[in-house]
């Protein structure tokens, strides 16, 4: 049986957690009828803890187990020391890989889905994004210090 669909709401693709806060945390919002996501994965944990319901995030597509994890840690109200620390390194991942998608947008989330999973092309944006992210292999090369690592995590969850 599928689950309920989600209450409806709001999606933040900017990055000012205040305007996340006064959403997410307003005494007279009913939360339960009404959802606030953040767009940004760097964002997941600090919104989550504020009452977010959680992020719609392009990383997600690359790195979806990480993300899932991470999401599991955040709402934990009471998280254990250990789980304390893993969702703050998790976060600490995320945001760096977050940067790829803050640089190239969607030619970078369809590169990395590429290289990272197999799927579609790295080259695989229609015009006049053609082409994948500038600088090519070179440029990706420069992105291994902060994909590598959760790309660890990723395969610790499970994943490919």
């Amino acid at each position: 049986m599928p689950s309920a669909a989600p209450p409806p709401g709001i999606y933040l693709s900017h990055g000012d957690a205040s305007h996340h806060a006064l959403i997410a945390a307003n005494p007279s919002i009913n939360h339960t009828a009404f959802a606030t996501f953040t767009g940004l994965g760097q964002h997941l944990l600090p919104v989550v803890s504020i009452g977010a319901a959680g992020a719609i995030d392009g990383s997600a597509g690359f790195f979806p187990r990480s993300v899932v994890r991470l999401y599991e840690l955040a709402v934990k109200v009471r998280p254990t020391d250990e789980e304390a620390a893993e969702r703050r390194l998790l976060q600490f991942r995320v945001s760096g890989v977050e940067e790829i998608v803050v640089k190239f947008g969607t030619v970078g989330i369809k590169e990395a889905i590429s290289r990272l999973r197999g799927f579609g092309d790295i080259d695989g944006t229609r015009l006049p994004l053609h082409g994948g992210i500038p600088g090519g292999d070179a440029e990706w090369a420069q992105w291994k210090s902060v994909l590598e690592p959760l790309e660890a995590i990723e395969k610790s969850l499970g994943g490919q």
